[in-house]
């Protein structure tokens, strides 16, 4: 007999794998110190594992995104569950530093890119229309959810077993208990395309493919304003901790900074979905991007330990607005480009996070390398993230629109 989960019941196993994997991968820095302790590696030869983790997320996301239009959510994050639990299961067999680059920087890294972001806002794009972007808020909500969890229980777990069995238990949980949840559970949706094609063919005719979203232009708006987006939040979130001791703070409040805005975030991540569904997407984009600059600003005010008040401005502001943008992207993104080859193009217009990310990370530092402060790299990210809102609102531009529409008739002709 098939299982016929509701709508939230999905999303709601969305929040936990999504939080599980991406809790994992930001705990990262927990077994950065302790695999440093054990084997005295450079600590820039160990981060760069980390640095390969997103790079394989960034050059898979497109093929992800294909595969998914081919074979559906459950096989491919099926099959990323099982990558993942080999990948954190042979890294509790790690030796030297190469191992480490393999079993953790490629295998776990590709499982970690299949249980991920894009395949999930493909599951729920399947399962919402109305109430999508606060599906997809709630699902984000997970990562932090996860980060709050597995960060403080890998720590116990390198403490109680050490590090090796510490990651064996990730594995053995991705195998025990979430791999069976996505076998029976994850299924198209009423909205996926496989059933839509079936029950409810379009009037027009018109599927998105990748081919033919590459030169639309409500795609590439989407695109440069997502570069924007991430370049503009990666300058802040790379050098905020640096900036706030530079000010006279404590390592340790300042590193304690980072994770309240990480709670923050998740709040925001929940709050911005449901006003994107109860607004437009691109006001609520509007008043996403204002709260930003609002906590950038105060980041930037701030001159001494005086003004610890600045510093709950900043966490709060930032912090909501931190994360909740991908909701509105996601959502925008499901709008637009709902259809056969949805899949693709959402793996493609993820890449841009993975570019602006490291654009703003390196030219933060460049900056303050050449100025000797970060004013100007945090003034550019108020720019930039002011970008980000003008591409948002040029992608509903009517003559955008028509210009897309021109595609069809190129394509049907």
């Amino acid at each position: 007999m098939r299982l016929s989960p509701t709508p939230w019941f999905i999303a709601v196993l969305a929040f936990l794998i999504l939080g599980f994997t991406r809790g994992l991968h930001s705990s990262f820095g927990v077994f950065y110190v302790a695999l440093l302790d054990t084997f005295g590696w450079s600590r820039g030869a160990t981060a760069g594992v980390f640095s390969m983790v997103l790079a394989v997320d960034a050059i898979l996301s497109p093929v992800v995104g294909y595969l998914l239009d081919r074979f559906g959510t459950k096989n491919i994050v099926s099959g990323g569950c099982l990558i993942l639990a080999t990948g954190l299961f042979l890294s509790g067999y790690t030796a030297s530093l190469w191992q480490f680059y393999i079993f953790f920087g490629l295998v776990s890294a590709v499982g970690i890119t299949f249980t991920g972001m894009v395949p999930h806002v493909f599951l729920i794009s399947e399962w919402f229309v109305s109430n999508r972007a606060s599906a997809i808020g709630f699902v984000y909500a997970g990562t932090g959810v996860g980060i709050l969890v597995l960060a403080p229980l890998s720590e116990w777990l390198l403490s109680a077993w050490g590090w090796a069995r510490a990651f064996q238990t990730f594995a053995a949980i991705m195998l025990i208990a979430l791999l069976p949840l996505v076998a029976v559970f994850y299924q198209h949706g009423p909205y996926g395309e496989k059933l839509r094609s079936k029950k409810e063919p379009k009037k027009d005719g018109n599927q998105w493919t990748a081919r033919l979203a590459l030169r639309s232009l409500q795609f590439w708006s989407l695109f440069f304003a997502r570069i924007c987006a991430a370049a503009g939040t990666t300058v802040i979130v790379a050098h905020q901790v640096a900036h706030v001791v530079d000010v006279g703070y404590s390592k340790l409040l300042a590193a304690s900074i980072f994770g309240f805005a990480g709670i923050t975030s998740s709040f925001g991540r929940v709050v911005f979905g449901f006003i994107a569904d109860l607004l437009t997407k691109q006001a609520a984009y509007t008043l996403n991007i204002v709260m930003t600059v609002i906590g950038v600003g105060a980041l930037m005010i701030l001159r001494d330990p005086s003004q610890t008040w600045l510093l709950y401005v900043y966490v709060i502001f930032f912090g909501i607005g931190f994360g909740s943008r991908a909701v509105i992207f996601s959502a925008l993104t499901a709008d637009l480009f709902s259809g056969k080859g949805f899949g693709s193009i959402l793996g493609y217009s993820t890449v841009a996070v993975g570019v602006g990310g490291a654009l703003g990370s390196w030219l933060g530092g460049a900056l303050h390398d050449w100025t000797g402060s970060y004013l100007i790299s945090f003034a550019l990210s108020t720019l930039v993230l002011a970008g980000s809102d003008i591409c948002i609102w040029l992608a509903a531009v009517s003559w955008v629109a028509a210009y897309d529409q021109r595609l069809w008739a190129k394509q049907r002709g």
